[in-house]
């Protein structure tokens, strides 16, 4: 029962986040304590046009189309005007940046991420437990990093940015 909620959960959430439609081409590839790391493909022999790292408890994302890397909180509490303006803040450990939010719908939020902001994120995700991301006025929503390298390594391989891809796991072109 837990499965099968778990996989639609992640199938709604991924839709939210990709504007995908269910009948294409949705394919996990990592899974780790509460992230999971999916690509969307328009077939099955395509290389992936959308990579989604998302933590699932709390709808917080990452995104990449293969022209930038975005996060995305989800809240399906909200109910947000058109053109919303302000930053969602991300702090992990002493690292902690702002990002100007350039998208949004009804329930979610959109900030685009620097590569080398996108680079030095991942490589602090993979050192600490937990991130907080602050999305303006509401309250901070408290990230697990357990299991999150697995997952981040998934969304790096996919979407082009260098980082850990050496652990966890092993890499037998090494």
């Amino acid at each position: 029962m837990r499965t099968e909620l778990l996989g639609a959960a992640i199938l709604l959430t991924f839709c939210t986040l990709v504007g995908a439609h269910a009948e294409e081409s949705l394919v996990p590839t990592a899974e780790s304590g509460d992230w999971v790391a999916l690509e969307h493909r328009e077939s099955m022999t395509d290389r992936a046009d959308v990579c989604v790292a998302l933590n699932i408890p709390t709808g917080v994302a990452f995104r990449s189309d293969g022209t930038n890397v975005q996060i995305r909180v989800l809240n399906n509490g909200w109910s947000l005007p058109v053109s919303v303006r302000g930053a969602l803040i991300v702090a992990v450990s002493e690292w902690k940046q702002s990002f100007n939010i350039n998208d949004n719908t009804a329930n979610m939020v959109n900030a685009e991420v620097p590569e080398e902001a996108a680079t030095a994120l991942f490589l602090k995700m993979d050192h600490a437990s937990t991130m907080q991301v602050i999305a303006g006025k509401a309250r901070p929503i408290d990230v697990s990093l357990t299991g999150s390298t697995r997952v981040t390594n998934a969304f790096r391989t996919c979407a082009g940015i260098d980082g850990n891809a050496a652990s966890p796991g092993s890499n037998p072109f090494q």
